[in-house]
């Protein structure tokens, strides 16, 4: 849609102008002098939930990608993106990634926000390192990055000995009160289930488990088979 903003933009000329470069008619619903006021007092009323709005949807994006640092093939300093660009807010995603080394004791969490493949080009948001046991081997790592309206970016890092490490990077405009931060990483919580969790993907386990037991011979072992696929799908 073509909507017109600003006191001007009533002005015939203003319009002909519009039409011909966008080649198509205003909307014209709403008063152009008001409607910036009236689109921000609607944001206003969504972020904190007024029931005066229950009916109306509103989205708000990522207006930039979320990601972090990586090396592959060799080459350092790539940006690897976790939340992507305009993606709808609140969301939670989570990326697997791999240590360096077997006998790495530590990394090195980098988060940075743009649009560019390397990490030189962005801009650096925080900076943090993670310890590991050494265990001879290279280790599985989940990042997980959760994203609010409010600006609030919860990062998580999962460990293959099922300990997680946390930080929370307030990317809000104005100053958040300790009790609005635990609300927002309350309501992020919700959005943090691995595949592995999810009520579909548990009940089709439990199902094929089912059917292993009842079944005998190749029909048996063509079940497994079956199960240590899936198992290793929602591990990926």
């Amino acid at each position: 849609s073509l909507v017109l903003v600003g006191g001007a933009s009533q002005m015939p000329l203003v319009q002909r102008i519009a039409v011909r470069l966008f080649g198509k008619l205003p909307y014209q619903s709403y008063d152009p002098s008001t409607i910036v006021a009236l689109g921000a007092a609607i944001q206003a009323a969504c972020r904190l939930r007024s029931e005066d709005i229950e009916e109306v949807i509103l989205t708000d994006i990522c207006p930039y990608s979320l990601g972090v640092e990586v090396n592959r093939q060799g080459v350092s300093g790539i940006f690897s993106p976790i939340i992507e660009r305009n993606t709808t807010v609140p969301v939670s995603r989570v990326e697997t990634y791999s240590t360096m080394h077997p006998e790495q004791d530590s990394i090195t969490v980098n988060v940075y926000q743009g649009e560019n493949h390397k990490v030189k080009n962005n801009i650096l948001v925080e900076s943090f390192d993670v310890p590991l046991k050494k265990t001879g081997a290279y280790q599985s790592i989940d990042i997980r990055f959760s994203y609010d309206i409010n600006g609030l970016l919860e990062v998580d890092v999962l460990l293959e000995d099922g300990s997680v490490k946390s930080r929370v990077i307030n990317h809000s405009p104005v100053t958040l009160s300790a009790q609005q931060i635990e609300e927002s990483r309350t309501r992020l919580s919700a959005l943090k289930i691995y595949p592995r969790d999810m009520l579909i993907n548990r009940t089709f386990k439990a199902k094929l488990e089912e059917l292993w037991a009842r079944a005998l011979g190749d029909e048996r072992e063509e079940i497994g088979r079956v199960i240590t696929d899936f198992d290793a799908a929602l591990q990926s």
